[in-house]
């Protein structure tokens, strides 16, 4: 991703944050995302499927923990997931996931009729407690993977 795209997914994620739709973001999340944050397309992820929602991860290692090989920290990192409809006049969310790791991948869930797709999505996310330069520093550390599954609807975004 060149220069030009990081900084306008960085201004597309301060328009997100002002929108109506938009949840409650801390500002130092939103900082932190803007400044350092690593931006995941999850469209890019099940790329055969038709989607109906532009999903954006953003990843940022958790406050207070300092990453890096030469270090051996435990890292993980906190994660915000951005959500737009792909209208004229895009509705917007924004969510702080509970989940803390490293993002792997995403699968999309296919839904069960096309009628529920419509600016809905299920997704069902892959993280490692752990990112990989932590566990090669320390191999004590456990490589274990877990899944959040994500449901997202005009109502708001689900996550378990």
């Amino acid at each position: 991703m060149n220069k030009i795209q990081k900084i306008m997914m960085s201004s597309a994620l301060v328009l997100f944050v002002n929108s109506s739709w938009a949840t409650e973001v801390e500002e130092p999340t939103l900082l932190n995302n803007l400044a350092y944050g690593q931006l995941i397309e999850l469209n890019q992820y099940s790329p055969g499927q038709q989607k109906s929602l532009i999903l954006r991860l953003f990843a940022t290692p958790a406050r207070n923990e300092t990453c890096g090989l030469e270090t051996g920290t435990t890292c993980k990192n906190n994660h915000l997931v951005t959500v737009a409809t792909f209208d004229e006049l895009p509705e917007v969310q924004v969510h702080t996931l509970q989940a803390r790791g490293e993002f792997v991948k995403a699968d999309w869930v296919v839904p069960k009729t096309p009628e529920t797709a419509v600016d809905q999505a299920e997704l069902l996310l892959t993280f490692r407690e752990y990112n990989r330069f932590a566990t090669r520093a320390n191999p004590n550390l456990p490589e274990k993977l877990f899944q959040v599954k994500l449901k997202i609807s005009q109502q708001g975004i689900d996550e378990n």
